[in-house]
């Protein structure tokens, strides 16, 4: 089996930015893969060469998957590795001490990566990036679809209260993050956090990878079921989705809060082929 990369997309959602996701593949080593960095919440710039801490973890990330497992590397064995080198980099490069950072400040990013060997595909992610595989008509969902729900929850009582509190709850929330090593970051430690999933795949069918930004279309917005969203980027492309993101969220008077009004998407849409 072969993975062929049928399109690709990433849009920052704030025109001008290049923004906290990436998207990456090799075909030929049969990876592809999607990366959320999470937000800033401080106002300390380590990485001020990036537009962001949140840009330049998702961008480190992505430089490392490009090279790919080694024959007979164990998922875990692999994103130690990758993640160490990610933590090497981001001490030469850095402008402040990693040591001497809060732990709000430091990096973190949510993905899912996958790799075909064969007929079987294994899938890992931390945090909310998603998949859906289509078999026919048929479309399974891959990743944590509950942390949709949780950050509309989330989102709604944040945004009731002060901007203080919000920014006191974000920055507990990422403190715990790294403490706890739930994410891509600078700490090799998450790969034991790793979830994963592995499935046998037949020639024609079709995986898409997407962040958060993305998925919002299903969740939590509700315009497009898993087998709507499959079958408009099979027709009209991932570009398609992205034009049917931003016109909802234009909406005036829609009720449905977001932390970030426009959030950043990207995705990767693959096909297996004999």
């Amino acid at each position: 089996m072969q993975l062929t990369i049928l399109d690709t997309v990433n849009d920052p959602g704030t025109p001008g930015k290049t923004g906290d996701d990436r998207v990456g593949f090799d075909a030929s080593a049969g990876t592809a893969w999607v990366l959320d960095g999470a937000t800033d919440v401080t106002d300390l710039r380590p990485f001020n060469r990036a537009e962001s801490g949140a840009a330049w973890v998702a961008q480190a990330l992505s430089d490392r998957l490009i090279i790919a497992p080694h024959e007979g590397e164990t998922v875990a064995a692999y994103f130690e590795h990758v993640l160490t080198d990610v933590r090497q980099r981001a001490i030469k490069e850095t402008r402040l001490p990693l040591d001497s950072l809060p732990g709000e400040a430091l990096p973190i990013a949510s993905g899912m990566w996958m790799r075909l060997e064969g007929d079987t595909a294994t899938f890992a992610w931390l945090g909310d990036c998603m998949g859906f595989h289509q078999r026919g008509s048929v479309v399974t969902v891959i990743g944590s679809p509950d942390k949709a729900d949780d950050e509309t929850d989330v989102a709604r009582t944040l945004l009731a209260g002060t901007h203080e509190a919000k920014m006191a709850h974000l920055q507990a929330a990422r403190r715990r993050s790294n403490e706890q090593a739930t994410g891509f970051g600078l700490d090799p430690r998450a790969a034991t956090n790793l979830q994963t999933q592995v499935m046998t795949l037949q020639a024609g069918d079709r995986i898409c990878l997407m962040s958060d930004g993305l998925y919002r279309l299903v969740s939590p917005y509700q315009t497009h079921t898993p087998e709507d969203f499959m079958a408009l980027v099979a027709e009209d492309g991932l570009g398609a989705a992205i034009t049917s993101l931003r016109a909802f969220e234009s909406t005036p008077d829609r009720d449905m809060p977001r932390l970030k009004a426009r959030d950043d998407s990207c995705g990767v849409y693959v096909e297996i082929k004999a």
